[in-house]
């Protein structure tokens, strides 16, 4: 018999996932790092110490079973895994991945043009950061200081791929179309197919739902197919947290609905096997004993506000009256946790209990 559907907030995972394990993989991955090695157990003292129930996820969910799933190569998920920590700015993971990608078959000047694509996307400090961090993997490996390269192209291939955008600031329309599509794209040392899975994978890392759903829609012009989207955005969400993997998977299958490609009945049928985690381990994690429902609900509330995560937030909000949680509660929740995540954030949340409030009349809180 199938769960009760359980709202999508996470507490210890998603204080996990929405900081790209926190730190925790590089322990993790220790063991992780020689071709075809089964998952081990992280040594006793570290990085999983503090949360033997988090390092048990990290072996049996994520690398025994997401990193096992045969719907995407260990190599393409090495290469979107790279990206994810880059666009994190995760320093050690990214040293753990761009280990555990040369052993799963990407090789150093894929590495190198993969930086260099996603600082597109994420920034140049994220790619200064994992350049650093790469070449001293590299240097560890014995393998060549400056890795093979292409010469830039200064002449833009091809017509602006996009030539009505950002009138109002030409020179970002110019950057847009000459150096990203007239020239980063069609760099040779990376295939568009290995571009367009880097892209979905950090537009879904930041949350960024026109760009994902743009970049979806190539990606299935470049190559990728409808199951390998679907592992990406599965695979992400244990470096990124689940509710952006459920907002990804509701993009991608408008996208999929748009070109008439067949799904599977689901909850999200563009991530089916994210829906198998969500009605897992998910709902185990929120029945664990340790905590109460009620104070993962103020946990999960709290991540929400932080993540800007409008629609769960609402949810879990809800789900936190039902509970017993007074509005007086959720207001001195909100304003605690802007402190700490920003004004954004706050002014989001309190828009979003006042709605909430008001539609289930309750008195406003004083």
């Amino acid at each position: 018999m199938r769960r009760p559907r359980i709202a999508l907030g996470v507490v210890s995972l998603t204080l996990v996932l929405a900081g790209g394990l926190a730190g925790g993989l590089t322990s993790g991955l220790a063991a992780q790092n020689a071709p075809a090695a089964p998952a081990a157990a992280a040594p006793a003292g570290g990085a999983m110490a503090g949360s033997p129930y988090l390092g048990k996820i990290l072996r049996e969910d994520l690398y025994a079973d997401v990193w096992e799933r045969p719907g995407l190569a260990p190599r393409d998920r090495s290469l979107i895994t790279i990206a994810v920590t880059q666009s994190l700015y995760a320093t050690e993971e990214i040293r753990a991945h761009v280990t555990r990608g040369l052993n799963n078959g990407l090789t150093q000047a894929e590495i190198s043009e993969l930086i260099a694509h996603v600082l597109v996307y994420s920034g140049f400090p994220t790619g200064v950061n994992a350049a650093r961090v790469a070449t001293e993997v590299f240097q560890q490996r014995g393998l060549p200081a400056v890795p093979p390269s292409s010469p830039r192209n200064r002449n833009p291939i091809g017509p602006p791929a996009f030539p009505t955008a950002f009138p109002a600031t030409p020179y970002l329309a110019a950057l847009l179309n000459e150096w990203v599509y007239g020239e980063v794209w069609e760099r040779p040392d990376l295939s568009k197919r290995d571009r367009s899975l880097a892209t979905i994978a950090v537009a879904q890392a930041m949350g960024a739902a026109s760009e994902l759903r743009s970049h979806i829609t190539r990606g299935l012009d470049n190559g990728v197919t409808q199951e390998e989207i679907g592992e990406v955005i599965t695979h992400v969400a244990f470096y990124t947290g689940i509710p952006g993997a459920v907002n990804a998977a509701r993009v991608a299958a408008s996208v999929f609905e748009a070109r008439n490609l067949p799904m599977p009945r689901s909850d999200i049928p563009a991530a089916p096997y994210l829906d198998s985690i969500i009605d897992g381990l998910l709902a185990a994690t929120w029945e664990r004993s340790p905590l109460t429902p009620r104070e993962r609900t103020l946990i999960t509330v709290a991540v929400m506000q932080t993540l800007y995560s409008t629609d769960e937030l609402r949810a879990q909000m809800g789900r936190a009256l039902d509970m017993g949680v007074t509005p007086q509660e959720l207001s001195e929740l909100i304003a605690h946790v802007t402190l700490y995540a920003g004004f954004p954030m706050g002014v989001n949340s309190s828009r979003t209990a006042g709605a909430l409030f008001q539609e289930r009349g309750v008195e406003m809180p004083r």
